[in-house]
């Protein structure tokens, strides 16, 4: 059974979509307009739940008609998108990328791609960007969602006397507590995941009950109407991705659709007309097509020229996304809708069946066969590349002190005299130490833990691992090894000061006072450590952090193998970085004419250098991502470490 057909349900599609394009496509105004998605489910829920009811009240539902529908309305152009990602991403994607992405491919197929998302990462994380497929996630949710609510409603039609009210309402606020509960406690998995999503769809299903009285008077609409749209335009404007979301903060956007439907019930309404217009409409008509093309074009966009867009750039992106959608409903999606489809009724599940089973086969080869690095010699470059990175000198050195599994570093057949101490990055300058240190005949130990710093008795992580109990026990090693009297100190030190990047929940275990700024904690943390090494007689060589660069090495080094493209401004300015970098600085100079403090600064040879020598040097390149040194790179600044393992070596010291 049809229901009556309402121009202005599409023109708020429009508004949901148009928020989302412009959200992703970082178009100031719209920084919250991923609640698009929101509204989209309410809408959904209210249209799917009305066609539901009334054909089991005529007698004529079917769950095989009802699935048939379904299948006709999103498969079409949902593979059609699938295929073109497939195609692109064989070409773009280094192979970690493809692997990645044919895992998605077989959760996309399988309406389950919210679950592994939500394994992965969150939805504004970085590593979005590798994601084509990261948008179906609430496609996922949807199709989920109409597994289980079709056999409910057919289940109280039969065994709970038409309950319909008090079974939806009950569900949806189950799920909204979730929802407002798991915003505090586990974000990411409230915002992908249906059980916590449920709520929106239910309203949705709600006003299908027709058990709110219709507005009848033309006040009443506007001021209903009214507040409907504010709500959705304020969450659009005023959100952000720091919004804790869904939870309480979806109830704007939600109730803001949920309004505008129920007014537009009883008659017009200033905002009815305007959802009306027919330019409006027709956006909602291939809103569809809309959302699910516009996040590949920009993914791939972005992945190709490794930046964010310029206006021209979105600008294209969204008349692209435009011209294909168009196409893609009058070729694509209403051949399979008309009352005489392409296809008919008894062949449409063995075609789509035979469909999802070639989509899901083709992404898990992609996955098992490791993204297929021998689709292009770009890749083989990219993996020899990576097992240099991986294996060149660490897997080669010998263990120095055997409780605590150090690697010796420089010569192996020298006592060691020094110590490199500090988080990942000390690894990946341990290279260029070594080499350097091995040329003056001298030996030393790597101190090294990913993501924790030597920040004396700060918690780096948040987490069960104690970062503070670490670093004291290799003060106590430091202790017991006399011979070791220099100490090297390096981290990702903004990593740690920037509140919007690295690791965010340091605690202080010796100084309990709360409310302190992470800079802060940071700046006590490195002090203590300084102090503490110079009253234990040592001398503190601290490394300046290399610069961060714009984007992946790793990613610009697989782009410029394919297509010969080289992001020439890929190193930031000596202002960004001394901006970036502006809490180790101003620390480090008020050691300038200490004795006992000598400083490095390896960003002063990288920051001489341009893009093509980042990423494609004569001997790989530079950067393993976007703040890691490879090997090659420790050994092309190891000459800035040079007069202090002369220093070392001729048993001098002085510091400039």
């Amino acid at each position: 059974m049809v229901i009556k057909y309402r121009p202005d349900i599409d023109g708020l599609r429009a508004i949901a979509v148009l928020s989302v394009i412009f959200f992703h496509t970082g178009i100031s105004g719209f920084s919250g307009g991923f609640v698009g998605v929101d509204v989209f489910f309410v809408i959904s829920g209210y249209l799917i739940t009305s066609i539901i009811l009334k054909d089991i009240k005529s007698g004529e539902f079917s769950i095989a008609r009802f699935y048939e529908r379904r299948i006709r309305r999103i498969f079409p152009p949902l593979f059609t998108v699938i295929t073109f990602t497939v195609v692109v991403s064989a070409f773009l994607f280094d192979s970690n990328s493809f692997e990645s992405f044919g895992r998605s491919i077989t959760a996309t197929t399988f309406f389950c791609s919210n679950v592994l998302f939500w394994k992965e990462s969150g939805y504004f994380d970085a590593s979005s960007i590798t994601k084509p497929l990261l948008h179906t996630w609430s496609l996922a949710v949807e199709e989920q969602f109409y597994i289980f609510f079709p056999l409910l409603l057919i289940g109280i039609t039969r065994f709970s006397k038409n309950r319909y009210l008090q079974w939806i309402v009950g569900i949806s606020l189950v799920s909204l507590m979730m929802s407002i509960i798991g915003v505090y406690t586990h974000q990411v998995i409230t915002f992908y995941l249906l059980p916590t999503r449920a709520w929106e769809l239910l309203f949705g299903s709600f006003l299908s009950l027709e058990v709110i009285p219709k507005l009848e008077s033309n006040v009443q609409r506007n001021l209903v109407s009214f507040i409907g749209l504010s709500l959705i335009i304020f969450s659009i404007c005023f959100y952000t991705e720091s919004t804790l979301f869904p939870g309480v903060a979806a109830l704007a956007p939600v109730l803001g659709a949920s309004f505008i439907i129920h007014s537009g019930k009883g008659g017009a309404s200033i905002v009815k007309k305007l959802l009306s217009y027919k330019p409006i409409v027709y956006i909602g008509l291939i809103s569809y097509s809309l959302y699910l093309w516009h996040w590949p074009l920009i993914v791939f966009s972005k992945y190709l020229i490794m930046r964010e867009l310029t206006f021209f750039e979105t600008l294209g992106i969204i008349i692209t996304t435009f011209i294909i959608s168009v196409i893609s409903l009058k070729f694509i999606e209403k051949p399979f809708r008309v009352n005489y489809p392409l296809i008919s009724n008894r062949k449409i599940f063995v075609i789509s069946s035979f469909i999802m089973s070639m989509s899901s086969i083709i992404g898990l080869i992609i996955y098992y066969q490791n993204g297929m690095p021998y689709r292009s010699a770009a890749n083989k470059d990219v993996l020899f590349v990576q097992r240099d990175w991986n294996k060149e000198w660490v897997l080669n050195s010998r263990k120095y002190n055997t409780s605590m599994d150090f690697p010796q570093i420089g010569s192996q057949h020298t006592h060691p005299s020094f110590i490199l101490w500090g988080d990942s990055h000390a690894q990946a300058l341990a290279p260029g130490l070594s080499v350097v240190s091995k040329k003056y005949g001298l030996a030393g130990v790597l101190i090294s833990y990913q993501g924790s710093a030597p920040l004396l008795g700060m918690d780096m992580n948040g987490s069960d691992y104690n970062d503070a109990t670490y670093n004291s026990k290799v003060i106590s090693f430091i202790k017991s090894h006399t011979e070791l009297q220099t100490v090297f100190l390096t981290a990702w030190w903004s990593g740690y000061t920037d509140v919007n990047q690295g690791n965010t929940n340091m605690t202080d275990y010796i100084d309990t006072n709360f409310g302190q700024s992470k800079e802060k904690l940071f700046r006590k943390g490195l002090l203590r450590t300084i102090n503490t090494l110079i009253e234990l007689g040592r001398r503190v060589i601290i490394i300046s952090d290399v610069p961060q660069i714009k984007s992946s090495a790793i990613h610009a080094y697989y782009i410029s193998r394919r297509t010969g493209y080289i992001d020439s401004n890929i190193m930031p300015t000596i202002y960004e970085y001394q901006e970036k970098n502006s809490v180790i600085i101003d620390l480090l100079s008020r050691y300038k004419y200490n004795r006992n403090v000598f400083i490095i600064h390896p960003e002063s040879v990288l920051l001489r250098l341009k893009g093509d020598k980042i990423i494609d040097g004569s001997f790989g390149p530079l950067y393993s991502d976007n703040n890691h040194l490879t090997p090659v790179g420790a050994r092309f600044v190891s000459q800035v470490f040079d007069e202090a393992f002369n220093n070392i070596s001729n048993g001098k010291w002085k510091n400039k």
